[in-house]
């Protein structure tokens, strides 16, 4: 029958000592940029949101009155509403960039994913391309 090692009821092998490497480290997180700050606005807001809004018939929240709101103009037409709830909804679209210089352009489609990521990382160009030749 085993014997139980270190009062604990734990047994970690023929050693006291073994995995003891590889455990958490005091003061070290597994998760070093912590949680997401926040704001005392955001707070404020999600607060606020989060009311019932008075002598509502149905008993929505502010958020939930925005929200059908929202529906309703988009509903009716308004685009700008179509949009917030869209995005708000599927989250915002990515946006694109346009080259508007097509030497540059042309470098960039001719970059390799290294030379792209080292172009990102530095901003200077592939020593192939000719900063001079860029109008």
């Amino acid at each position: 029958m085993p014997e139980k090692r270190r009062g604990t009821g734990n047994f970690r092998g023929p050693s006291t000592d073994v995995g003891m490497a590889t455990q958490f480290k005091k003061g070290v997180s597994g998760n070093p940029g912590g949680r997401p700050k926040r704001t005392p606005l955001a707070d404020a807001c999600r607060d606020v949101l989060a009311l019932s809004v008075p002598d509502d018939p149905e008993g929505r929240t502010y958020a939930q009155k925005i929200a059908a709101t929202l529906a309703e103009m988009a509903a009716e037409g308004d685009i700008g509403a179509t949009r917030e709830l869209a995005d708000r909804a599927e989250g915002r679209a990515r946006q694109s960039i346009e080259i508007e210089q097509s030497r540059l352009r042309e470098a960039f489609d001719r970059m390799s994913r290294d030379e792209l990521e080292a172009y990102a990382v530095s901003g200077s160009l592939p020593g192939w391309f000719n900063d001079e030749t860029v109008q």
